[in-house]
């Protein structure tokens, strides 16, 4: 750099010279590098949502059926464990709990330093890991509301996601034939929690309901965070009082008669229940030097 630089320059010499010689160096030194923007995944099922998608599906569905004596799940169901085009990646990965958080491939034991490039590598090199018409589980995340992992994260959606009536309705009889897949009504073990899930999903399953369901949550959470404010807030008070009243107790009670608020009667009594406090709790300040 420092060659191509001194060829531009004119062919003069004295303090001049180096002078402009110095400040282009120092220009081209101090400017901002350019940014390569990481390779991006090829592959068309999101592995993100999937990982959303996922969680809803083993806390609402599977999760329930085994608790209600649900082992196995037909061939055709497409939210079925073995079916899962990413679950068996996602049991491959594993990060180590320390500064640098590197990331490492189950199958070769190579390290990567984010999440995204070992699923590039994934993406790659163990395809063949994934089972047979494997099902991407990001293709049903309308179905939990888990299509927009940002917001799913924060735990609140404001402003609350675009919506449109013509997909819902799509993706709503995609839920009721999951369902009947996976959950057949000729069943006894399953015909009930295929109702329970018909109701809290499916037919959930409208822009205005989802719209209202959204705010419930916004407004659920604000007065959590307002009683969290005040118990700090109130602790922080009570601290304070017990630290004035404890180190500063002589001089507030010397004040409190000097304004004619209490007695000396009742200043007495004060510093008789503060030292007997004092003495029963072992907090005599006094120390023998």
């Amino acid at each position: 750099l420092k060659h191509r630089i001194s060829t531009h320059l004119p062919k003069t010499s004295g303090p001049m010279s180096r002078l402009i010689s110095q400040i282009l160096l120092v220009t081209v030194a101090g400017a901002p590098k350019e940014v390569v923007p990481r390779t991006e995944l090829s592959h068309p099922c999101h592995r993100s949502i999937s990982r959303q998608v996922r969680k809803q599906v083993e806390k609402e569905i599977l999760k329930p059926a085994e608790r209600a004596g649900i082992k196995e799940w037909p061939a055709a169901c497409p939210l079925a464990p073995a079916r899962d085009l990413w679950a068996g990646q996602e049991k491959h990965k594993s990060r180590k709990r320390s500064t640098t958080g590197m990331w490492t491939c189950g199958y070769c034991q190579k390290v990567f330093k984010s999440e995204h490039y070992l699923d590039l590598h994934l993406e790659r090199h163990h395809m063949d890991e994934t089972p047979p018409g494997g099902v991407c589980l990001a293709d049903y995340c309308e179905i939990f509301d888990a299509c927009h992992p940002e917001v799913t994260r924060r735990g609140k959606s404001d402003p609350a996601p675009s919506c449109n009536n013509e997909t819902m309705l799509l993706q709503r009889r995609r839920c009721e034939e999951s369902l009947a897949k996976c959950l057949p009504l000729d069943q006894e073990e399953s015909r009930k929690l295929h109702a329970k899930l018909s109701r809290h999903f499916c037919q959930m399953m409208d822009c205005r309901i989802r719209a209202e369901r959204h705010k419930e949550q916004n407004h659920e959470m604000m007065p959590v965070v307002v009683l969290l404010i005040l118990v700090v807030l109130l602790g922080f008070i009570a601290f304070s009082l017990t630290v004035c009243c404890v180190d500063y107790s002589d001089d507030f009670l010397n004040y409190l008669e000097e304004s004619n608020i209490i007695s000396s009667r009742c200043r007495r009594r004060a510093t008789e229940m503060r030292e007997n406090t004092r003495s029963v709790m072992h907090l005599d300040r006094t120390k023998t030097i």
